[in-house]
């Protein structure tokens, strides 16, 4: 169901789609398929039980390992491997890449890497969330044991060879002028070149220039008063040290020596000379050559989160934090792999064990194929056997029935129970099959974890669960008032401030709920006099719509409201601007979303009934119009000619459609609500006020105001208004809109109010607009809380048909209403695709353009329309009209009131179907004034 919606938009995104994330995950591979020897004799499985299944895990494809190119995450993989192919006896494919940020998308990928052993949590920050917290197509298994920091480090014999210094691994030796002078000037190192010799970054007066950085203050005069920074490019910890060389005003220029970063350190190191130069711990240089790490201002505000925001412009006076190293897998591993998922569950390597390993690989080292890091990985597990006996998984066995968190699978012969992969669960605690898939509205990260999805709300689990239980989920009525992150527990079910069942209710019984907000209410607030006074203005501009755009402007009310409808009264979210949400709430009428403040303190029922308030005002304000023009008819016939020269009863005729078009929607969606009833823990409810059980006696006499409301609206005024028009139309009273309206009679005319925009084939289209617009109303509220597979199959047949009946059955009589009313249906279905797309696309694009486009092409095309048909009909009479004007005003030099003599009355009265006899007349479409004295 979601393909056959997203594929409407194929042709909207896939020229603007960016590369996609995985499109090519191995660009920083360096070696596949690295052969690492033995460590461990064949004992060691037999010891430990694996040995039995050695055609088990022969028939399992490659488990395959990121390796860091990095000395602590080449060390640790070969601990990890050696585990996992000389104990557990599986094919391990040792593979190693640039790594950092694209590690992410290699796991998400599941076919460039199965697992990851050290990850930081800098590389991690731009796709954790996304792909760990909210997919799940990553699974973290949190630290790796050990922790890393990068910082800038000097030598420690400094110390010795200052000895009057004391202080100079305290970040304010740096702005000290006597100790900034032991450190190298800026210039002395030579800077890294490319191959075709340019410099490795440039361009860049925030970052780098020509491989440097210089702050603001720098001069060419002052270089000499500037101490000298080593890093080995841009790439590392980006901007960092930039932003604090500004943020605390050091003396410092940094320069980028690219591949000769080492080799200059190592140099200065043998030669007891001083430097400053990047580094980072756990690494063989750190480890193996005696440096001190500077220390910066700890970050008790949270300055460093600033920082990243943007680091190219945000200066930084503070440390970088201390990063926990964590491990991670494909959401496929745990699946093609479950008995592993202990193995990297309980793997862990602590600070000291990895230094341990770290000094026995010399700082010179060429690169990781060296046989060094063989040699120190294999000395630490020969051991320590009692830290990662410990890691080794229990082997696998034949069984009957699998605890809750596992399910039962049949592999390689046995009957296995293993642990719930990310996507399933299970609540059973004797189950006998594989685990539940997840169910919509939750997500399941494995094991027994279910948590709800955005805006889904989920039932408390009971006390002691039998069977394949499966969790009660909700879409929540209020979608803002649940879940407002994704993946919340049941302490996390609603978004702060609200409470109870389907997040509906205030947590603060004082409070109440308005606007998605709880806010305080003592006594009647501004939004109530608004939603009072509103309706009155409403009204007034509405009998001032000429008769003939009546038709547009209710295809244009229906429009925003059904888009409304579509997006749960949550387009704001998917465009980030919660403006929008209000605009179309105006078109709703949903006073709820409107309030700027609490208008009354009610709740439960009395707020349901309340929604029906602006409506029924508007239908109040509408006849008190009426009988007001009919008491002072003076006022009628002050108003503008193209309102007076119509018969009240006419006008009001014509603009009652107007009226019945905007209140039916918000009618029939408040009159539903009273009546949609769900099953939420086992009891009938109202799905918007679950605290009301349906049918009950609080609930009765609600219910009949909502059903004499549909009852009159959906049934009794269509049906009458359908049974009249037929019978005009049987007696021969259906009349063309040009046709001669001194022949038709007064109450014919008012009755041609209710078929005028339609041809007279199409006579009875008023009555079936009403019911089409029910029927629209009523699936989107009775369908919202199932399934998104049935709601969804349902909205778009409903789209579907209303778009091929105005691709092929067009009752419009105006050519300008035929074009709009198709422009809106084609809207309808690509507006539904939207909603789909931004709901299930893990990545969605920002499609705020899309839906702004969408929502703005049918009125602006049709205003377009409008003014070139205005000018086509026009401009070639006025024309005609002004040089006759002229030419009498040459022949009658004294006659100043005369404009237009000749204008053709049929024309300039095309739009209103007013006839011009008055001394002064303003034509409604084209705003001609026209004076003269007759009109031949």
């Amino acid at each position: 169901m979601k393909l056959v919606l997203l594929t409407i938009l194929c042709g909207l995104v896939t020229a603007f789609a960016p590369p996609h994330a995985d499109a090519d995950v191995d660009f920083d591979l360096e070696a596949d398929r690295v052969q690492i020897s033995s460590c461990l004799d064949a004992s060691l499985k037999e010891k430990y039980g694996w040995t039995p299944f050695a055609n088990f895990t022969a028939n399992k494809r490659d488990l395959i390992l990121e390796v860091a190119w990095w000395d602590s995450a080449i060390l640790t993989s070969q601990v990890f491997y050696f585990i996992a192919s000389d104990v557990l006896g599986y094919k391990v494919n040792f593979r190693v890449y640039d790594a950092g940020p694209s590690t992410g998308a290699r796991l998400k990928s599941s076919e460039s890497a199965d697992v990851a052993l050290e990850i930081w949590q800098s590389d991690s920050s731009a796709w954790y969330q996304q792909y760990v917290q909210l997919e799940n197509t990553v699974v973290s298994y949190g630290s790796v044991g050990y922790s890393g920091r990068v910082g800038l480090y000097f030598p420690t014999y400094m110390f010795d060879q200052y000895p009057q210094f004391d202080s100079l691994n305290f970040w304010k030796a740096l702005a000290h002028p006597e100790k900034q002078r032991l450190f190298p000037r800026s210039g002395t190192a030579p800077l890294g070149l490319n191959k075709d010799g340019q410099p490795i970054c440039d361009g860049d007066p925030t970052g780098c220039v020509n491989a440097t950085y210089t702050p603001a203050w720098y001069s060419e005069s002052e270089k000499g008063n500037f101490m000298e920074i080593w890093l080995s490019s841009m790439q590392t910890t980006v901007y960092y040290f930039q932003r604090l060389i500004d943020g605390l005003h050091i003396n410092a220029t940094i320069a980028f020596l690219g591949d000769g970063s080492y080799t200059a350190m190592l140099d200065a190191y043998n030669n007891a000379k001083p430097f400053v130069a990047y580094n980072w711990r756990p690494t063989t240089t750190v480890a193996s050559l005696n440096l001190t790490r500077i220390v910066f201002p700890d970050d008790p505000m949270g300055e460093f989160r600033v920082f990243q925001a943007d680091p190219q412009h945000n200066p930084i006076k503070v440390d970088i934090p201390v990063e926990t190293l964590f491990k991670a897998s494909s959401s496929r591993f745990g699946k093609d792999f479950p008995e592993l998922v202990y193995l990297i569950s309980k793997f862990s390597i602590s600070d000291k064990d990895i230094e341990d390993m770290l000094k026995k690989v010399p700082s010179t080292v060429g690169n990781w194929t060296d046989p060094v890091y063989f040699n120190s990985s294999c000395d630490w597990i020969l051991k320590n056997e009692d830290t990662w006996k410990n890691w080794v998984p229990p082997p696998p066995k034949t069984y009957d029935t699998c605890p809750i968190g596992m399910g039962r699978y049949f592999s390689n012969n046995l009957w296995m129970c293993l642990s719930c992969p990310a996507g399933t669960y299970n609540f059973n605690a004797s189950t006998t099959h594989a685990c539940e898939p997840c169910i919509e509205g939750a997500i399941c990260s494995g094991g027994k974890t279910v948590n709800a999805d955005h805006m889904y709300w989920m039932s408390p689990f009971p006390e002691f669960i039998t069977g394949d239980y499966i969790p009660e989920l909700h879409l929540c009525p209020h979608p803002k008032q649940c879940c407002p992150h994704g993946n919340c527990t049941m302490e996390e079910a609603c978004e702060h401030g609200f409470a109870g069942i389907l997040c509906t209710d205030c947590a603060d019984p004082n409070k109440y709920a308005w606007n998605g907000q709880c806010m305080n209410c003592q006594t009647a607030g501004s939004s109530l006099y608004l939603s009072i006074i509103a309706p009155f203005f409403v009204v007034g501009a509405v009998l001032f719509v000429p008769k003939y755009h009546a038709a547009e402007i209710e295809q244009i009310f229906f429009y925003y409201q059904v888009i409304n409808l579509i997006f749960e009264e949550n387009l704001g979210e998917v465009i980030k601007w919660e403006g929008m949400d209000t605009l179309l709430a105006l078109f709703s009428l949903n006073i709820d979303r409107l309030v700027i403040n609490c208008p009354l303190p009610i709740k439960g029922l009395p707020k349901a009934l309340y929604r029906f308030l602006i409506p029924f005002l508007i239908l109040i304000y509408f006849f008190w119009f009426y009988g007001f023009l009919k008491m002072f008819p003076f006022i009628h016939k002050s108003l503008p000619k193209y309102l007076s020269d119509q018969h009240l009863d006419v006008l009001f005729a014509r603009s009652f459609t107007i009226i019945i078009s905007f209140v039916l929607m918000p009618l029939t969606e408040a009159a539903l609500v009273l009546m949609n009833c769900a099953t939420v823990d086992g009891h009938k409810v109202v799905y918007h006020i679950p605290t009301v059980e349906c049918y009950s006696d609080a609930h009765k006499a609600p219910l009949a105001i909502a059903y004499f409301t549909l009852a009159v609206l959906l049934l009794f005024y269509p049906l009458g208004l359908l049974v009249l028009l037929f019978k005009l139309w049987r007696e021969g009273r259906i009349f063309e809109a040009n046709s001669d309206h001194s022949k038709i009679s007064h109450m014919d005319e008012i009755y041609e109010s209710f078929y005028q925009p339609y041809r007279p084939l199409y006579f009875f289209m008023e009555s079936v607009m009403i019911w089409e617009r029910g029927l629209i109303v009523l699936v989107f509220t009775f369908m919202n809380h199932n399934k998104d597979s049935e709601s969804s199959l349902a909205y778009l047949a409903i789209f579907a048909a209303y778009g091929l009946t105005r691709a092929y059955i067009q009752p419009f009589n105006k050519l300008l209403q035929v074009y709009l009313n198709r422009e809106i249906g084609i809207g309808f279905l690509l507006f539904l695709a939207l909603r789909q797309y931004a709901k299930y696309e893990p990545s969605p694009l920002n499609i705020s353009g899309f839906v702004i486009t969408i929502m703005l092409l049918p009125v602006v095309n049709h205003a377009l329309r409008w003014i070139r048909q205005g000018y086509l009909e026009r401009h070639q009479v006025i024309r005609a009209s002004i040089q006759r004007v002229a030419s009498k005003r040459v022949n009658q030099p004294k006659n100043k009131d005369v404009l237009y003599s000749a204008v053709p009355n049929n024309i300039l009265g095309h739009s209103t179907g007013v006839t011009i006899q008055s001394v002064r007349t303003s034509t409604q479409d084209t705003g001609v004034i026209v004076s003269t004295n007759q009109i031949k």
